[in-house]
């Protein structure tokens, strides 16, 4: 059985963005942390169901999202406990994000649409990861500086993949009304 890696990343980032979902809207009521490990069950079950799908889900962009959910939060993490908030480092790593959602090639408009979801659901699944980090907590205002950057990044990177997604599909627009 060959694995379809974009299905099983994209499925994956699904799963951690419901996860995180429940955590949000079950925190406020009930007060139980441990529905943020809903995010990890999520991503978890994402990932088995995105091992069983066939060759028909071929899902690009969300799964690059997903990986730069990963990277980008950690890289962002580590840097600030290291060196403090930076907005230009910031700006770059959104730079980097856009560029990476334009150069990246959506399979369908499915795909383009579900990249916030899962660039949420590898911020959130790395923000979980960090949770008990005490240097990470211990910089002023860096979950809610990466929470802000989290939200700047699913907007760039939907941008960027419905771009990528229209110049792809209305390219030969012109072409074949001639």
């Amino acid at each position: 059985m060959k694995v379809n890696v974009g299905a099983t990343l994209t499925f994956a980032g699904v799963g951690a963005f419901f996860g995180f979902l429940l955590a949000a809207l079950a925190y406020a009521p009930i007060e139980n942390q441990l529905f943020a490990y809903g995010i990890y069950l999520g991503l978890v079950l994402g990932a088995f169901f995105g091992l069983r799908a066939s060759e028909e889900w071929d899902f690009r962009t969300s799964a690059v999202s997903f990986v730069l959910g990963i990277v980008v939060t950690l890289i962002l993490a580590l840097w600030w406990v290291g060196r403090g908030i930076s907005a230009m480092f910031a700006n770059v790593m959104l730079g980097i994000i856009l560029g990476t959602s334009l150069l990246v090639k959506p399979t369908n408009f499915t795909d383009a649409l579900l990249s916030p979801a899962t660039y949420l659901g590898g911020a959130s699944a790395v923000l979980l990861l960090l949770k008990s980090y005490e240097a990470f907590q211990a910089v002023e205002h860096g979950v809610t500086s990466i929470l802000i950057f989290t939200g700047s990044a699913m907007v760039v990177v939907f941008s960027g993949a419905l771009g990528r997604w229209g110049f792809e599909k209305f390219r030969r627009f012109g072409k074949s009304n001639a």
